[in-house]
């Protein structure tokens, strides 16, 4: 009524507050232009916190830097060598048996390995015993095997950023670049050149040659008692229609690659090196952080990245003293004392024991040392260690503040026996995905699979401990144990978390890496890989 009678309508009052809602963005439009060919002044910056400013000198004072793609001489998977080596890669003609391919152990969309503790290779079932080669990962068993455990002796190393690699291959190192730019392997043994390897082979070009010659891995009982160079001979010609049990469209493959349709052992490693090469994913939050942006990483994150660039003396956790560099990862051998579960490469003090790079040197100093890894794309290269192990990266750090304890958790040690577990608690070693399956597929008790893995793992622990004091020779050894609280071993593992490239967890973006079931009527023969998990679903 009293807006009626002074004229002052709802919708006269309904303009009016609209006037001073709009009041400050008309006043910042009417803002005076700079003058011309001048830039408006941009938005004052966030403040910068004093955790960033605190990271921000480490990483200046290290003279950290991001990882520069333009770079590196690395081949695109679009390339046409690369192209053929995706394929030879997922070709199961390679496998001696022709049930296994190189992608076997070593999937894309399973962290570029297979998510494995220790791998299955050739002679793979499933959970009722019908042969599958084509399923990978969890599920997968090794076939007419007591207790149906896997043959190969250690976890599968991704092939993620496989050319960032400059010094060596695998767990011990066995293939290896020599100071005069030539490169050692197993065909020649260790410090000599292999003379079978062109004279520009990469590391890469070398290390695959040699999982077709494993017989746990691929060659199974395919032509035993021949040598290496041989049995690649014969697999090759698998590939260039000279036998009649084996004619593809090979040959025109390495044509569009190389220009003729030559197929050579060469050519084969040359091709899934170049693959293996083409699969770098470094556009991780850390190196995002690298390159300026505050916000690429949490606060936990940045707290982890303090206590990994920091030694001990500087309240750190010297995690960069063996991981450093682009990967990572020094690209030498250590000897921290990880678990030691499986079949072992060696028997020591009459235990199944893997000797680690003892076993190329002959150097009993190097006994029970092993490669530092890469920890790119880290999130999803588990489980962990030399034998997988460790299935959190949580579980990774502490082994850090003291191997000893931390192998006596893993086993539910007391007093020195293990498998001791109390107030209803749960092993760790038993919950380890594989071996889980092992335990539902076979009925049998966890203490039961790997009798020596405690004893063993603990005599890798006494070594350390033995180095630690002089009493044994080792190479290199973690000096002492790093004093972490829970926190920050959760902020460690959390900036470890920070190493993955998103592409790696998403299906799409490695698309271009994998040969799909639709791929299967273009394959150059009738034989790929096409992979799929426990549940029938295309990896």
């Amino acid at each position: 009524m009293a807006f009626a009678t002074t004229g002052f309508t709802k919708t006269t009052l309904a303009s009016w507050l609209l006037c001073l809602l709009t009041i400050p963005s008309t006043l910042a439009q009417q803002r005076p232009a700079p003058p011309p060919g001048q830039p408006r002044p941009a938005d004052p910056a966030p403040p910068v916190s004093a955790l960033d400013e605190e990271l921000r000198e480490l990483i200046s004072n290290l003279s950290l830097e991001p990882i520069d793609p333009a770079s590196l001489a690395l081949p695109n998977i679009n390339d046409p060598v690369a192209q053929l080596g995706k394929r030879l890669f997922f070709a199961k003609n390679l496998g001696g048996e022709g049930s296994v391919a190189c992608v076997s152990c070593h999937h894309p969309a399973l962290g570029g390995g297979d998510g494995l503790s220790l791998s299955v290779g050739v002679d793979a079932v499933d959970m009722f015993d019908h042969s599958s080669s084509d399923l990978l990962g969890q599920g997968r068993f090794q076939g007419e095997q007591e207790h149906n455990l896997p043959l190969v002796p250690r976890n599968a190393p991704t092939v993620f950023n496989l050319g960032l690699q400059e010094r060596n291959m695998f767990w011990d190192g066995r293939i290896e670049r020599l100071p005069d730019g030539t490169i050692s392997t197993p065909d020649s043994g260790a410090g000599q050149p292999d003379t079978n390897l062109a004279q520009d082979a990469t590391l890469a070009s070398a290390q695959a040659r040699f999982p077709v010659t494993s017989v746990e891995e691929m060659r199974g009982e395919f032509l035993p008692g021949i040598d290496n160079q041989t049995l690649r001979e014969a697999l090759s010609e698998r590939f260039d229609n000279s036998l009649p049990d084996f004619f593809s469209q090979w040959p025109l493959a390495f044509e569009r690659a190389y220009g003729d349709q030559e197929v050579s052992v060469d050519r084969i490693s040359h091709a899934l090196g170049e693959y293996q090469r083409s699969m770098l994913f470094v556009n991780n939050p850390w190196q995002a952080y690298l390159r300026g942006d505050n916000k690429a990483i949490s606060d936990s994150q940045k707290r982890g990245a303090l206590l990994f660039f920091r030694f001990g003396s500087q309240g750190g956790a010297s995690c960069l003293a063996c991981h450093n560099g682009d990967t990572l990862s020094d690209g030498r051998f250590h000897l921290v004392a990880f678990p030691q579960i499986g079949n072992g490469k060696v028997e020591i003090d009459g235990l199944a024991a893997d000797n680690g790079r003892e076993a190329i040197t002959g150097n009993e100093a190097d006994q029970y040392l092993f490669r530092t890894p890469s920890l790119l794309n880290v999130s999803e290269t588990g489980p962990y260690g030399h034998a997988g192990a460790y299935r959190r990266l949580e579980d990774v750090v502490r082994h850090y503040t003291g191997p000893g304890a931390a192998i006596d958790k893993l086993f539910a040690a007391k007093e020195g026996q293990p498998f001791m577990p109390e107030n209803g608690e749960q092993v760790p070693f038993c919950k380890l995905p594989q071996i889980q399956d092992i335990l539902q597929k076979t009925g049998q008790s966890c203490d039961a699979l790997y009798p020596d893995a405690y004893a063993s793992s603990v005599a890798a622990a006494e070594r350390l401990e033995k180095a630690r004091t002089g009493d044994a020779q080792s190479s290199s050894f973690l000096l002492f144990d790093t004093s972490l609280d829970d926190q920050q071993i959760k902020d460690l593992a959390a900036f470890l978390r920070a190493q993955t490239d998103p592409c790696v967890k998403d299906r799409r973006c490695l698309t271009p890496w994998i040969v799909e079931p639709k791929d299967r009527v273009a394959f150059p023969d009738d034989n790929p890989l096409i992979g799929h998990d426990r549940r029938g679903r295309a990896l």
